[in-house]
């Protein structure tokens, strides 16, 4: 009876995620000149940021993926790994997802961005000011941004540049405002 029940939800949850997502799916590419959405790209670039704290510069390796709902209206997820530039030992690490405004012109895309997520602030283990178990913490943060994106060749884009003000209200007592900015490549599935 158990195993019949199980059986029967996946049944209706594995059904349910067809129709859902059928939409989704075509069986026919879409014409590139109409500007419509449904573009998918994910890439990857080379990030640094002033932290909010210190007077170094952070950097490290970005990741985002971009999907077009609409002609103008997208989503985009980002992962920031600011931890492998750190002259104080000290780094960041976002995780956030949010809408993505853009516009095209010939090759260029310009675009804003609303996110929320995830921040992680990194104690490195050389760092002898802090314990590195006690000190890490996370906190959720939002940003905004923007940046062009420049077709290169007939999948490869190129992150000319993404700058992105973060701030995470609930971090510590005063919270944290870094700014980061970043330059990378991706590849667009049509």
């Amino acid at each position: 009876m158990l195993k019949t029940s199980i059986r029967s939800g996946a049944a209706i949850a594995l059904s349910s995620l067809v129709i859902l997502f059928a939409p989704a799916v075509h069986g026919q590419a879409m014409p590139t000149a109409t500007g419509r959405g449904g573009g998918f790209q994910v890439g990857a670039g080379v990030t640094y940021g002033k932290p909010d704290f210190g007077e170094k510069w952070i950097g490290g390796v970005s990741g985002f993926a971009d999907y077009n709902v609409l002609p103008h209206v997208g989503l985009e997820a980002n992962v920031h790994f600011l931890t492998l530039k750190t002259p104080e030992d000290l780094g960041e690490e976002t995780f956030e997802a949010g809408p993505r405004f853009f516009w095209r012109k010939n090759r260029f895309t310009l675009y804003g961005k609303g996110q929320i997520g995830l921040g992680r602030f990194v104690v490195q283990e050389s760092n002898p000011f802090y314990n590195a178990g006690k000190h890490n913490s996370s906190s959720w943060m939002y940003s905004v941004g923007g940046g062009v994106d420049i077709n290169f060749r007939h999948h490869i884009t190129l992150r000319a540049f993404d700058l992105e003000y973060q701030s995470w209200p609930n971090f510590a007592n005063n919270g944290l405002t870094p700014a980061i900015g970043t330059v990378g490549v991706a590849y667009r599935f049509r």
